[in-house]
């Protein structure tokens, strides 16, 4: 009984070693660290089953209900992380990011990775991180298609 506790506790201290290799090197991770388990913050990781139907790797959101004391860390972390970035799409609005997109340089061959943000009405925000095969044109189809 003992081995078989033992042998869980190791696959999932790997598994949360790997989630946090995945962001390695992006700021937006310490976001998601300090405010994962936050009151009023939800937090999503897709299950494996999941990831596999949409070609990820790895899918972590955030959403805020009132991200008014997170907003400006999280507005360094995406200005620190778009520096990296080999291709940026935002909407700002009084000098404000108001929605951005941003496709980050691959870590391995075939294995994309992407940072979204969304403010919404009421102080809402919403962070996403997203790596695997899926390219700029299927998040886009994916993000876009209508729901039947």
């Amino acid at each position: 009984m003992n081995r078989i506790i033992r042998t869980t506790f190791i696959t999932l201290l790997l598994m949360v070693a790997a989630s946090a290799a995945a962001q390695q090197g992006l700021q937006i991770a310490t976001v998601f660290q300090k405010y994962g388990k936050e009151k009023g913050v939800t937090m999503v990781e897709l299950s494996n089953e999941m990831l596999e139907t949409y070609q990820m790797n790895l899918y972590k959101s955030l959403v805020f209900k009132d991200a008014e004391k997170a907003l400006p860390t999280i507005l360094r972390c995406l200005e620190a992380d778009k520096k990296k970035a080999k291709k940026v799409k935002e909407v700002v609005s009084g000098g404000k990011i108001q929605s951005g997109y941003y496709q980050l340089p691959q870590i391995k061959e075939d294995i994309n990775r992407f940072i979204l943000f969304k403010t919404g009405k009421k102080g809402s925000a919403t962070l996403i991180y997203i790596e695997g095969e899926l390219d700029a044109d299927d998040l886009i189809t994916m993000l876009f298609m209508k729901k039947e």
